[in-house]
């Protein structure tokens, strides 16, 4: 169809398809965690993205830190649930 070869028209239509879902999708799941939204942009460079992936899998969330400190519900105390 293409000869073989893909021209830049359609690798900005295959960016247009996947590339722009996947970075909307992974700035919601940051923007979720509590982290920058941007850092969902770190995907479009390569070995990059894995590694902010890596970093974001086993660090502690600023959400969590929220959580943790936020007064429990029945009991007023803060800590841990």
């Amino acid at each position: 169809m293409f000869g073989g070869r893909l021209g830049v028209p359609e690798l900005v239509i295959v960016f247009l398809l996947f590339g722009v879902p996947t970075i909307a999708a992974w700035w919601k799941i940051f923007v979720k965690a509590g982290h920058p939204g941007a850092l969902s942009l770190t995907r479009l460079i390569p070995g990059v993205g894995f590694f902010v992936l890596l970093w974001f899998a086993f660090s502690e969330w600023p959400i969590e830190k929220n959580l943790a400190a936020a007064p429990s519900p029945t009991t007023g105390s803060t800590g841990p649930r």
